[in-house]
């Protein structure tokens, strides 16, 4: 005689108590971290040496459905040249050595002095490396040997494989074919030369089963000419995202990040470095800052040092203010990039 069935509850009850404690982990060992971190030796004592990002340009063509580029108000522009230069000396003279063109929202791509930014970079020793977060959709108009001669060691490539039509669906531009081809060349040469450039390529997510996205021949195309496992990429990869502080509207697959406690406790970005924007004003985050306009804008390259900036006042005083006051910025208080 078989065994009897289980009582119809019995495994859904089950299911809930296995979820539960795999949730009562989960926030055990965030507590663990969170309190672990507060009292990390330095964590609250700014680097003599910052990193510093270069918004080159806040251009970008693409409508991507969890980025505010479309709703930015602020001036679209490339950085004037003359305040680039600037602003790379004075982090030089600064001991600085972690430099990129990471731009809180654009497309590096779309500078048209992008190559002559990186090869000014190139002219102080300290700078090692060197790279930005891309599209891809533009690198056609650069020639592949200047640009591999530019001195870039690493891209970080923001793109789907599985298809024109989900391509279009998540960057809003029908430029699918084009970011293909331009990541087949950049990949080929990229071996021919010896991968002297570290690409890294970060597929997003959209709405359709994993198993059909590393199953897709373009996938399987592009892993043929890495060495990134790129299934493992597309398993790993997050549905959480960011909605710029309310700006943008998520579609319902993509789900917002938890807003972390943060009481006392400023995010780290505010000890790591500076941002300068395309307008030339200096932030103390590179994050959700897209108009360039909140309280975390120290000043402008053009009026001031970044030394001066990264040692000054304000900045010190808005680390205290959190820290010891608890009045956090307007813009930290809903981050969802917050760093604890």
């Amino acid at each position: 005689m078989s065994e009897a069935a289980p009582v119809g509850d019995e495994r859904p009850a089950t299911g809930t108590a296995r979820r539960t404690v795999v949730h009562l982990r989960k926030a055990v060992r965030f507590a663990v971290r969170y309190v672990a971190g507060y009292f990390e030796p330095g964590r609250f004592a700014p680097g003599r040496s910052p990193k510093l990002s270069l918004e080159t340009t806040n251009i970008c063509n693409a409508k991507c459905v969890f980025c505010a580029n479309p709703v930015m108000t602020r001036r679209k522009q490339p950085l004037d040249m003359e305040a680039f230069c600037k602003a790379v000396d004075e982090f030089a003279a600064m001991g600085g050595t972690d430099i990129d063109f990471n731009a809180t929202i654009g497309d590096p791509l779309l500078d048209p002095r992008l190559l002559e930014r990186a090869r000014y970079v190139r002219r102080h020793p300290q700078f090692a490396n060197l790279g930005f977060v891309t599209t891809l959709q533009w690198l056609h108009r650069f020639p592949l040997d200047d640009f591999f001669a530019a001195g870039f060691t690493w891209l970080a490539v923001s793109t789907t494989l599985s298809g024109r039509e989900r391509y279009h669906e998540f960057f809003g531009v029908d430029l699918y074919d084009r970011m293909l081809a331009n990541l087949v060349a950049l990949l080929e040469e990229n071996n021919r030369r010896g991968r002297p450039i570290h690409v890294a390529i970060s597929i997003k997510p959209t709405n359709e089963p994993l198993a059909r996205v590393i199953a897709h021949p373009d996938l399987e195309r592009i892993a043929r000419l890495t060495d990134q496992d790129l299934a493992a990429t597309v398993r790993s990869q997050g549905f959480y995202v960011d909605d710029w502080l309310g700006a943008v509207t998520l579609p319902s697959y993509l789900k917002k990040r938890p807003l972390y406690p943060r009481s006392f406790r400023p995010c780290r970005l505010l000890y790591a470095g500076l941002m300068v924007y395309s307008n030339g004003n200096v932030g103390a985050c590179s994050c959700r800052d897209f108009e360039a306009t909140s309280e975390l804008i120290l000043g402008n390259v053009k009026d001031a040092t970044l030394g001066d900036l990264w040692t000054g006042d304000t900045l010190a005083r808005l680390r205290e203010d959190w820290r010891r006051r608890n009045r956090v910025p307007d813009i930290c208080r809903s981050c969802r990039h917050y760093l604890y």
